[in-house]
């Protein structure tokens, strides 16, 4: 049998090469299902976290690239959030001017910049035919108070102008005891805009999901006006007798079932994205050969997880629950 294993870009300019992809996850789909409710019931805001690692912010790029086809021409914006010890106004409305792309970010005194970001949410919402604004912070547990109170003026302005303006605070855990101390202090103001709703995402939690996930691999083409999988791009001889990443769930899933028992982890397992996807990208690069005869057997997944350093991942997710726990 003559197979095609002529690549149609070269191999290390592929996505998954470069580690520049996103594969859809049962998780991400439960996220985007709670956000996108959120936004048709005008939730103003909601916090999503979970522990390092678990793959937030590939889910927020990808939901908020989703969501143009349920909420044609909304208006997105995404912002990182950085830890200072003393907070500027200037600096803080900087860094949301470059997340929607305004030419003066950097020049000027904080009420110009202020100005400048109202002027260009109030353009790009005009533009859009439509009066809802859904905001993406991401590293949220980062905000200090006054970043708050300064997103809050954002937020009060344009609903003065007939716009909503919806926030999903994306972090790890530290935002669920942020919230709760904000409501000891009584900050309403901020609670009330920005932390209604609590969401939390999860990793990989069973073979089912895995399943799920390596289906992408099977599934999602590059170029993507080609007929070229991901699974097929690397192993395109073992792809041509039948290999298919989507068959592997159950054997992957008892290498990670493994790893976690071999730790002595009395918590259920669950997979952070990092690894999970760390761990499929070193058996498809680095450690499977293709040919006619090639298969996917519990020994390489077995060295593909152990590369991942998925070990070392609990290991340090075990201790920041713990300390967690006695603060």
């Amino acid at each position: 049998m003559l197979v095609d294993c002529l690549r149609p870009v070269p191999i290390e300019s592929h996505p998954v090469s470069v580690q520049k992809y996103i594969v859809p996850t049962p998780s991400i789909d439960d996220l985007y299902m709670r956000i996108r409710r959120c936004i048709k019931l005008r939730v103003p805001g909601a916090i999503v976290y979970a522990m390092t690692r678990y793959g937030k912010t590939y889910a927020i790029r990808y939901i908020a690239l989703t969501l143009k086809a349920d909420f044609p021409n909304i208006v997105t914006v995404t912002f990182s959030c950085h830890k200072k010890k003393s907070p500027t106004e200037a600096s803080f409305f900087s860094n949301l001017l470059r997340a929607v792309g305004h030419e003066k970010a950097e020049t000027g005194l904080a009420y110009q910049k202020r100005i400048r970001l109202i002027n260009k949410l109030l353009e790009l919402l005009v533009a859009s035919k439509q009066n809802l604004l859904v905001v993406f912070a991401d590293e949220a547990q980062k905000l200090q108070v006054e970043e708050y109170e300064w997103l809050r003026e954002v937020h009060d302005e344009l609903e003065a102008r007939g716009y909503r303006m919806i926030t999903f605070l994306v972090g790890q855990p530290q935002l669920k005891h942020q919230k709760t101390a904000l409501k000891e202090a009584r900050q309403t103001q901020i609670v009330g805009r920005f932390m209604i709703d609590d969401i939390e995402f999860h990793g990989v939690r069973s073979a089912a999901d895995a399943a799920s996930c390596l289906l992408g691999y099977d599934t999602a083409c590059y170029p993507t006006d080609s007929d070229w999988p991901y699974t097929r791009f690397f192993l395109p001889q073992a792809w041509a007798n039948g290999v298919r990443l989507a068959t592997q769930a159950q054997p992957l899933w008892q290498q990670f079932a493994d790893a976690h028992a071999e730790g002595g982890f009395r918590t259920a397992l669950e997979v952070p994205m990092t690894y999970f996807v760390r761990s499929v990208e070193i058996a498809l690069t680095e450690i499977g050969q293709d040919g006619a005869d090639f298969a996917f057997t519990p020994v390489l997944w077995k060295q593909a997880v152990a590369d991942s350093r998925f070990s070392l991942s609990e290991e340090e997710l075990f201790l920041n629950i713990k300390a967690d726990s006695e603060d």
